[in-house]
């Protein structure tokens, strides 16, 4: 029986694996690089649907494309089976990247329950938190800057959605009366707005 790596070796291992993988599809002309840019070159983004699976060695059924599904191989290869998501974006407006992951295996997803993501999510639920959302990122960062689009109400109706945004963890405090979206929180809002539009 193979030792159980513990998640030290197991993270050390996957960094190793993500270097090998971006040193691999940095050169110029690469398969992946091109491939992807025929695909959709705007946003070079891979969506893909493999019907020819093989199994590694947890017994997961993966697609054999390595090179389209390289994140998904590098999460079989770290957690087993599981979800992740992760991301490195530099927010507009900011000289300073935000990088951020977070994964389960699928133990611990079966130890979620559901419910519990139901106020986190109620409050992206409004299309107008969500236009908020987004001006806020962008920079926008008090209500009275906020109440000069038409699209978010009277201000009012604006510091109602902050605080319910505020409450959900969605958006801090800068400062006084400046509002931005926390740095842990600007990839999974970014995944979540991702999940909901592709």
């Amino acid at each position: 029986m193979e030792p159980i790596a513990s998640a030290d070796e197991r993270l050390s291992a996957l960094e190793r694996r993500v270097a090998e993988l971006e040193a691999a599809t940095a050169a110029p002309g690469s398969p992946q690089e091109t491939a992807t840019a025929q695909e959709n070159p705007e946003t070079r983004s891979t969506v893909a649907a493999e019907s020819s699976a093989l199994s590694d060695r947890a017994g997961t059924a993966l697609p054999s494309d390595t090179e389209t599904f390289w994140a998904l191989h590098g999460l079989v290869d770290h957690l087993g089976d599981g979800v992740t998501y992760t991301g490195c974006t530099t927010p507009p407006g900011s000289s300073d990247p935000v990088a951020w992951q977070m994964g389960l295996n699928s133990a611990g997803l079966a130890q979620i329950d559901f419910a519990e993501a139901a106020e986190s999510l109620a409050a992206l639920g409004h299309p107008v938190r969500l236009q908020l959302l987004q001006a806020i990122y962008e920079g926008t960062s008090t209500v009275a800057e906020l109440g000069k689009d038409e699209r978010f109400g009277t201000s009012g109706q604006i510091y109602h959605h902050v605080h319910a945004l505020a409450g959900a963890g969605w958006l801090e405090s800068a400062r006084r009366g400046h509002w931005r979206v926390p740095a842990q929180r600007v990839i999974p809002l970014l995944t979540l707005v991702l999940i909901g539009t592709h």
